[in-house]
């Protein structure tokens, strides 16, 4: 059975990718720059609102997105953080370089606005500068302020230099705190994608489950003015961790 739900699963993802694609050559010219906006944007949302639905996974959503444009920084637990925070709002996305050579992904990744950054590089004031760039044109911009996945059962502390572009626009910070939520028959959920884990063997895991909840939590924002860099790294930290770590033991939320 297990068999049969993942390679029923598989098949519609990769055709779901095949429609990513024509929608990004049919109405992909609509972009400021590498930025989505109007039917494109809506059109992005969509495509990776879809993907969790097809994988079998239900979103719980807490609280909702700020307004206007905010830098979004959250714990990373998994793959599929992006598709569905990415399906809640229209956001672009700060990720490792090496996702750009990955087949089908990095094609699409680049042409829906994913910023790219290489690791050990002296990368601090390009990143910076991205995402401000981002800020300043409207965009909301989501950032995994841990630069790491993690088993999801705790928070590591947040890179401060991360969030410099929320100084350097005076743009608020929105805290989000992501927990994916124990199996119906109480076994630790298999989306946490960390370690010496491949991506196909965490894909064939999350797919094999006949269904997974994550929820996400969308937190008061925080203001930039006055406050040093560490210092907002670790209060945008603190909120998500008080998240995850206070609700870890608690009950799922009611199963729809």
């Amino acid at each position: 059975m297990k068999s049969l739900r993942v390679t029923f699963r598989l098949m519609l993802l990769l055709a779901h990718m095949l429609i990513g694609m024509a929608a990004i050559l049919a109405i992909g010219h609509q972009r400021d720059g590498h930025i989505p906006r109007g039917r494109f944007e809506r059109a992005v949302r969509w495509w990776l609102g879809r993907i969790p639905r097809i994988a079998g996974v239900r979103v719980h959503a807490r609280g909702v997105p700020a307004d206007g444009p905010v830098l979004v920084v959250s714990n990373h637990v998994s793959w599929l953080d992006i598709p569905v925070l990415g399906g809640l709002e229209s956001v672009g996305f700060l990720s490792k370089a090496e996702v750009r050579r990955w087949p089908m992904i990095g094609w699409l990744a680049a042409r829906t606005g994913t910023l790219f950054i290489r690791r050990g590089a002296n990368m601090s004031n390009a990143v910076s500068e991205a995402i401000a760039g981002d800020l300043r044109r409207g965009r909301r911009v989501h950032v995994f302020a841990e630069a790491t996945t993690t088993d999801g059962s705790d928070v590591r502390r947040f890179h401060p230099r991360l969030l410099a572009a929320a100084q350097d626009t005076g743009s608020p910070i929105q805290p989000v705190a992501i927990r994916y939520l124990p199996t119906p028959d109480g076994r630790p959920s298999p989306a946490p994608y960390y370690g010496d884990a491949t991506l196909l063997s965490s894909v064939i895991q999350v797919l094999a489950e006949p269904r997974l909840d994550v929820e996400v939590s969308f937190l008061p924002v925080i203001h930039p003015e006055g406050r040093e860099r560490r210092e907002l790294a670790d209060a945008a930290h603190q909120a998500v961790r008080a998240v995850v770590v206070s609700q870890a033991v608690t009950d799922t939320p009611e199963r729809t």
